[in-house]
């Protein structure tokens, strides 16, 4: 990491995680897309439930960060019964994790949909789906966990095919049970969480055999699921920061939710759509910025400020043109990007018009992710942590209660450029003069040792 090519090395540390994150986008949209086909309604629906998804993924993260770390700490160390261990201990707390939320929202359903924006023309769908969805909660924190427990060991290609595979299992199960292909009946969007709860067994399934398998560093023992609460606090320690940033997403996302209910079920749908469109966008550069952390962090400590400069500089400069294609695209074609998921005429018209206001400053929100790992990989927690926030829920959250106060739909529209232009801002500004810094701290230290 110290010599080889940036270019190379930039691109060896992100692709596996761009694939992997590229294809679960993929699914994100073919299954809204399936969805879609049976009205505005139902992408509504999905919308709803997505907040209570991120709740359910911010838990994992926290869990499955908090474990990578130490588990990761311990095999430095030559450690690996203690490796072992917190492996363990990780898959038991998504376990337990799971079936808490289950046991939670189980009794719940529809006061925890109206708190999370659904109306009384969405509430069917949006029932439908989280009943089958929800006594499987344990299926959404395993696969997840799994997945940072074997990239601790360093073995992230094999995750990132279970991923794929998973992913594409939904795929290829969402027509069937939506629509009643075959054999199959048709269940519409009660069809697409069955198949979703289906995917994420398999990918269970193939994390499990990974476990069981040779290809696999750990060894788990009985004893070692035996809770032990000292090593929950230690992976809660180092999670809760990434498990924090989602969270604020899930608030985020349910609250603007209900300023577009409020504007009525297809405002609702197509902001789902928007968001979904934007995601899968941004997916690239969540990749390119896993491959700029590590390599940052390693540059930085050994003191390379240059090499560090350009692995930055060269996946800002990647991100921003995925982000400026992607954002060209939305705004010159976003009839053709909305209907991909309903083609009703009043919902094309009214989700193009959205897009085309949201998309106006997306072109470098792709840089502005690759500074916020920059800030992680060289361990500056508080800017990393705040330009983690900053684009939902520090600047979008209040930018769209104002916003769409004063001026309706368009305002909320327009909530979403201008997060994301003050994001770029303050990103830009931070690393700027962070970079500054560290070049007049080099030269000091130079100076000294020239003395």
């Amino acid at each position: 990491m110290g010599s080889r090519p940036i270019g190379r090395l930039l691109v060896s540390f992100s692709l596996p995680a761009l694939v992997g994150m590229l294809v679960y986008a993929t699914y994100n949209i073919v299954d809204t897309a399936f969805v879609g086909r049976l009205g505005h309604e139902a992408i509504a629906a999905l919308t709803v439930v997505w907040p209570l998804n991120l709740v359910m993924i911010a838990l994992s993260v926290g869990v499955g960060v908090g474990a990578n770390s130490l588990i990761a700490r311990r095999l430095g160390a030559g450690d690996k019964e203690q490796a072992n261990r917190a492996g363990a201990q990780a898959i038991l707390l998504a376990l337990i994790s799971g079936l808490v939320v289950a046991a939670v929202v189980a009794g719940r359903l529809e006061p925890i949909l109206r708190l999370l924006g659904a109306s009384p023309e969405i509430m069917p769908y949006a029932r439908d789906y989280l009943s089958v969805i929800i006594p499987f909660a344990p299926l959404v924190f395993f696969p997840m966990v799994a997945n940072n427990l074997i990239r601790a060991e360093g073995n992230p290609v094999y995750s990132m095919v279970i991923m794929v595979i998973s992913a594409l299992t939904n795929i290829v199960l969402d027509p069937l049970f939506i629509f009643g292909l075959g054999p199959f009946p048709a269940l519409g969007v009660r069809g697409a969480a069955i198949a979703t709860v289906i995917a994420q067994a398999v990918g269970a399934l193939l994390y499990l055999g990974y476990f069981a398998g040779r290809l696999s560093g750990y060894r788990f023992r009985a004893r070692d699921f035996l809770p032990a609460p000292r090593l929950w606090g230690a992976i809660y320690a180092v999670g809760a920061p990434s498990m924090a940033i989602q969270l604020s997403g899930s608030v985020v996302q349910a609250v603007v939710n209900n300023i577009a209910v409020g504007f009525g079920p297809m405002t609702l749908a197509a902001l789902g759509v928007i968001f979904r469109l934007f995601a899968f966008a941004l997916m690239p550069c969540l990749g390119i910025a896993q491959g700029v952390l590590p390599l940052a962090g390693y540059n930085f400590g050994a003191h390379r400020l240059d090499r560090v400069r350009e692995v930055v500089t060269r996946g800002a400069l990647a991100a921003t043109g995925i982000t400026t294609t992607a954002g060209a695209l939305f705004l010159l074609f976003p009839s053709f990007f909305v209907g991909i998921f309903n083609r009703e005429p009043e919902f094309v018209a009214a989700a193009a018009h959205g897009l085309r206001i949201t998309a106006l400053a997306f072109a470098p929100v792709g840089a502005a992710i690759v500074f916020s790992s920059f800030f992680q990989g060289i361990g500056r927690a508080v800017p990393a942590m705040f330009l983690s926030l900053a684009r939902q829920f520090i600047f979008l959250l209040p930018a769209a209660l104002l916003l769409s106060r004063l001026f309706g739909i368009t305002g909320l529209w327009a909530s979403v450029p201008v997060s994301d232009g003050l994001t770029v801002i303050a990103s830009l500004t931070w690393t700027v003069v962070t970079f500054r810094r560290l070049a007049r701290r080099a030269e000091t230290v130079r100076e000294q040792s020239a003395g």
